[in-house]
């Protein structure tokens, strides 16, 4: 019995972010003469019929690429692919609908990310970290990279649901340091508004429902491994549906196949209109593997007759740049400043603005100091135009290793909060 999960799991390896977030991202608008490998062709010398010595250039031997499929897009028709070498070298090739490859720059490399379902940039080269607060989705009909915020669970990626991995040092009863973590489960209604529901000892997965909701997925300590829940996108308010792992969803029929979570993991159709359900069988599982194929992936496989030829030399393909953009979810205004965020969010009722941002474009400036004595601690000193403060940020100040500080101490130092807009 094949039984493939299709609710999009996957494994991340978790990178620590700067406790302010300051990491510059290049811009990946390039042009193509600066990243193509330039190979200097060597030369021998043979003798001439007069004698004289005649250069003669070697042929330049061709570089070993491994290839592998990455994603299709439907909206261009482009088939994009993994290309790696035993150097390390790697890069992002695409084949056009006319049968031209294009390559993107060296170790830029262009993914499908399960939990958003949209291509993005690879993180990893871009300063973001795998689990970490900001994406670079990619968009192949426009050649355009935008960072910033985004959320599963919508048809936009822009309302729905984000979880952010957060880390804190810690030491335990004989002083020796370790790291802990959690989850900040993030949502993002449709007024823009963004709050912190809850935080979470393990991530979640996310699959949108036709009414606007979230199905959802996450571990349970107490009921290993799997709960199933539907998360309301307007209130964040969740509803307990079973433990075991979704196998397969049937959004249109509204169903689910479930791998229990109990001895010999039976498998059953639970039916979400009114919670039945019953013992899955062969049939079932076959019903279900049809839907999934009919109804495909919201990022596709590139179709098999496209891989790339064995002897396909990326670093000699035209170069595709890509124009980097950043996305602004929150306006403010802040000591009578207009301020752009990609991100601010509402934690208890109280909004939280990040640092980083606020340095970029209010002035404030921002000193860190080692605490000594005390593991991972940090102090900030923040100057403003009317004065400066001293803190030790507690742990919900710290969201995926960035500090963020609410409009009491913005006023404190001479930055008063005027209004804030949330865009729709």
């Amino acid at each position: 019995m094949d039984k493939k999960l299709h609710f999009g799991t996957f494994a991340r390896s978790a990178v620590m972010l700067t406790i302010l977030g300051a990491t510059v991202i290049p811009s990946p608008l390039v042009a193509a003469g600066d990243l193509a490998v330039q190979d200097q062709a060597l030369s021998i010398q043979k003798p001439s019929a007069t004698g004289q010595a005649a250069q003669v250039p070697v042929q330049k031997s061709a570089i070993k690429w491994k290839f592998s499929p990455s994603f299709y897009d439907q909206a261009t028709g482009y088939s994009y692919y993994y290309a790696t070498t035993d150097q390390m070298s790697s890069r992002t090739i695409y084949l056009d609908p006319k049968g031209k490859w294009h390559a993107f720059a060296e170790g830029v490399t262009i993914h499908r990310d399960y939990t958003l379902e949209s291509p993005v940039v690879d993180r990893t080269k871009y300063g973001d970290p795998i689990e970490g607060l900001y994406s670079t989705v990619y968009n192949p009909s426009k050649e355009t990279a935008t960072r910033g915020v985004y959320f599963a669970g919508g048809s936009d990626l822009q309302h729905g649901l984000r979880y952010v991995k957060n880390y804190y040092k810690r030491q335990d009863a004989q002083g020796k340091e370790y790291t802990a973590s959690d989850f900040s489960l993030l949502l993002r209604t449709r007024s823009g508004v963004i709050r912190e529901i809850e935080r979470v000892p393990n991530r979640l997965h996310f699959k949108a429902m036709p009414d606007g909701n979230v199905l959802a997925e996450q571990y349970s300590v107490p009921h290993k491994p799997d709960e199933i829940l539907i998360i309301n996108t307007e209130t964040g308010k969740k509803k307990h549906l079973t433990y075991g792992r979704p196998e397969y969803y049937d959004a249109k029929g509204g169903r689910l196949l479930i791998t229990l979570n109990k001895t010999e993991n039976p498998s059953i159709v639970y039916t979400l209109a009114d919670g039945k359900q019953r013992p899955a069988t062969e049939q079932d599982w076959k019903a279900f593997r049809s839907i999934s194929l009919a109804e495909g992936s919201h990022l596709p496989w590139p179709d098999p007759a496209t891989v790339p030829p064995t002897d396909l030399q990326p670093q000699d393909l035209p170069v595709t740049s890509i124009q980097s953009q950043n996305q602004i979810l929150v306006r403010a205004a802040i000591g009578g400043l207009a301020v752009n965020l990609s991100f601010a969010f509402v934690q208890n009722g109280r909004t939280l603005f990040p640092v980083r941002e606020l340095a970029e474009q209010t002035g404030l400036e921002v000193k860190q100091t080692k605490v000594s004595g005390k593991a991972g601690g940090t102090s900030f000193t923040l100057k403003g135009p009317g004065g400066s403060v001293s803190l030790t940020p507690t742990d919900p100040m710290m969201i995926g290793g960035q500090l963020f500080i609410g409009s009491d101490i913005l006023k404190r130092i001479g930055l008063p909060v005027q209004g804030v807009n949330w865009n729709p």
